[in-house]
């Protein structure tokens, strides 16, 4: 006759089987904690260290692309509010430098435009104001008061949480800033103004990195650059 083995008595709780324990107490499932938080740890870091990866990937390939020109020259001017601002204060954010003046009759207003489109951009991915900042500097302070100012930022819907329209004492020595920008600006013998129609592209640490030109963006045809794009030049040095 063969023997019969004892089997380990089982026990439901809440329709799960469990096993009594050694001294007959039934044992509680493992929580859904213990089962997989090991496993959600190490995929937490493993995205963390992506992200790093893909981090450190964009900023090398920005030093690749647009590696430091030089360190752009600080300035103290004020805003349409009358507030003083400086480079230095706005370091610690990538920054758009635009010389205009408000009465230009032909580059500033489409310049202006896509600049404000590219603000857009900018803010849908939660980084304008943050981490971007577009300061716009008159070469006609004479003329551009600061409530020019603010009619010429409300006409293309300036946010001024982050994009700052800036005047100086005098108009030779907004030129002269230019120029340290590699931006020739003035007046011509007519007494008509002129500026190179560049936008400067500055880092965080106030480095020059890039003289935009708008024309690719601007002019028509199907190989033309998008707002989009000039976001993500920006984006590349946060």
């Amino acid at each position: 006759m063969s023997e019969r083995k004892d089997e380990q008595p089982q026990s439901s709780v809440e329709g799960v089987d469990m096993p009594y324990s050694a001294d007959n107490r039934p044992q509680p499932p493992k929580s859904w904690l213990r089962r997989y938080g090991f496993s959600l740890i190490v995929l937490g870091l493993c995205i963390v260290m992506g992200y790093y990866i893909i981090l450190q990937q964009n900023k090398s390939e920005a030093d690749a692309t647009m590696p430091a020109q030089g360190q752009g020259t600080d300035f103290t001017y004020a805003d349409s509010d009358g507030n003083k601002v400086t480079l230095s204060d706005t370091n610690g954010k990538a920054r758009l430098l635009y010389f205009f003046f408000a009465s230009c009759p032909d580059v500033c207003p489409p310049t202006t435009a896509l600049m404000s489109q590219v603000q857009d951009e900018l803010k849908a991915d939660g980084v304008f104001g943050k981490e971007v900042e577009f300061l716009s500097v008159t070469i006609d302070p004479d003329n551009d008061t600061p409530e020019i100012l603010k009619e010429y930022a409300d006409r293309f819907d300036a946010d001024p949480s982050g994009w700052k329209f800036l005047r100086g004492d005098s108009q030779q020595g907004t030129a002269d800033l230019a120029r340290k920008y590699q931006i020739d600006a003035g007046k011509d013998n007519d007494g008509n103004f002129y500026h190179m129609n560049l936008i400067v592209l500055l880092d965080k640490k106030g480095q020059i990195r890039d003289w935009i030109n708008i024309g690719p963006y601007t002019e028509q045809g199907e190989d033309n650059l998008k707002p989009a794009d000039m976001a993500k030049k920006i984006k590349s040095l946060l």
